[in-house]
């Protein structure tokens, strides 16, 4: 087995601070805590960094009297080069990215519930039809925002990023520092390749007006990974179900970077401890939508309603069905991927009654095979578990952590109060 040294890495980020530009090692605090209070699975897992690819970033939180945060990052076993896909975690920044764009039409009359309707001006594109399940019977970047993080809804993603355009996805992220981040696919077959860079008309309307017309759009920009040809895999089978005996390239699918998602969740719920040019240009009301449908429970959500059980899509804490403590207040505002063996999460969990709040984002790979869409992945049996374990570890650390000020979010608290 080979020796794995572990090095102090913990910094904190400070208020209008700014990203490292260096990869940082292994955080002994966390070793530490895995090694005392980790399961033998859990463990097990841990031994096989090659086989799991497991990465893992948490932030811990302290405020100040006035309740600014202060972030300090511990990484494990990360690797921003050590690529994987993403899947829906990509639903995290295109959400954002929807409700900064949305907020430039306002002056159109334009707002998240306005119905929108989609055309066609290119081979792979559909048009849009009624949405019954909304309440003005027409779909709306809300009613997208929804289902996208509630039940992770991949059509609702696709209607997204057509509403975004692949130049302004590309332009935007690199203007707020996200610079390794690529968003250049949607997720249908076959259509994923030249189709993502032609986005469809796209009008908003009010009875049998129209508020503001998008015209159909050709991407000037061709983006490729950034680490070049990168590939998953040892096998792989194609939509058809031919086996192909060698790895699959990712070079043209989306890539999202560990540390650069977590900072977009910081940059959600903790704008204060980045730098201003980094925060997200979003009006406060927009804003509490995506916190709002990152924590309701699926049973908790309207038009449409969702009849999920609780940890549908929690994977971190919950894993594949544990309960929350009894004496516990906790929400956990996320966003999951899964796919091809690989599964991740990415949370803001907070406990409004034990002071308790605290940030992570991780990923494994349950592929034990190495092929990719065999549907013989160990989801239920290795990454649920880890995952869900991961959490219960960091949570139970977070509750006998003092902090010297207590942590108190009403604004956050009165979302599920409406």
């Amino acid at each position: 087995m080979k020796a794995i040294v572990f090095a102090i890495a913990l910094f904190i980020i400070p208020i209008l601070g700014a990203q490292p530009e260096f990869e940082p090692n292994d955080s002994r605090m966390l070793r530490v805590l895995f090694e005392t209070k980790g399961s033998a699975f859990f463990k097990q897992i841990l031994q096989q960094p090659d086989k799991y690819r497991y990465q893992i970033i948490y932030s811990q939180i302290d405020r100040n009297r006035k309740g600014i945060p202060f972030v300090t990052i511990h990484y494990y076993h990360f690797n921003k080069s050590n690529y994987f896909y993403p899947a829906s975690l990509v639903k995290l920044p295109a959400s954002l990215l929807a409700l900064q764009k949305l907020g430039s039409l306002e002056s159109f009359g334009v707002g998240p519930e306005t119905p929108v309707v989609f055309d066609s001006a290119w081979h792979c594109q559909t048009r849009s039809g009624k949405d019954v399940t909304q309440l003005s019977g027409w779909p709306s970047l809300e009613g997208f925002l929804k289902k996208m993080l509630v039940v992770s809804d991949n059509p609702s993603y696709n209607r997204t990023y057509e509403f975004l355009g692949y130049d302004y996805i590309a332009n935007t992220l690199r203007q707020k520092g996200y610079t390794d981040t690529r968003i250049i696919q949607r997720f249908d077959f076959p259509c994923d390749s030249l189709s993502a860079y032609n986005t469809n008309p796209v009008c908003f309307i009010k009875g049998n007006d129209t508020l503001y017309r998008q015209p159909a759009a050709q991407a000037v920009q061709r983006l490729v990974n950034p680490y070049g040809d990168v590939y998953m895999g040892s096998r792989y089978y194609d939509a058809l179900g031919n086996l192909y005996p060698f790895p699959r390239s990712f070079m043209f699918n989306n890539y999202l970077p560990l540390d650069e998602l977590h900072r977009m969740l910081i940059s959600t719920y903790l704008p204060e401890a980045l730098a201003e040019e980094k925060r997200w240009d979003i009006k406060p009301e927009y804003a509490g939508l995506l916190k709002k449908y990152m924590g309701i429970w699926p049973r908790e959500c309207r038009n449409p309603s969702f009849g999920y059980a609780d940890h549908f899509k929690k994977y971190l804490l919950m894993g594949n069905g544990t309960p929350l403590p009894d004496t516990s207040d906790v929400r956990i505002f996320n966003v999951v991927g899964r796919a091809f063996g690989l599964l991740a999460d990415c949370a803001y969990i907070v406990d409004f009654k034990h002071n308790v709040e605290f940030c992570v984002t991780a990923v494994i790979y349950c592929n034990e095979e190495d092929v990719l869409n065999s549907d013989r992945y160990q989801y239920e049996t290795i990454g649920l578990p880890f995952l869900g374990e991961l959490g219960q570890l960091l949570y139970r650390e977070e509750v006998q952590r003092e902090k010297r000020f207590p942590f108190s979010n009403a604004d956050l608290r009165s979302l599920f109060d409406k």
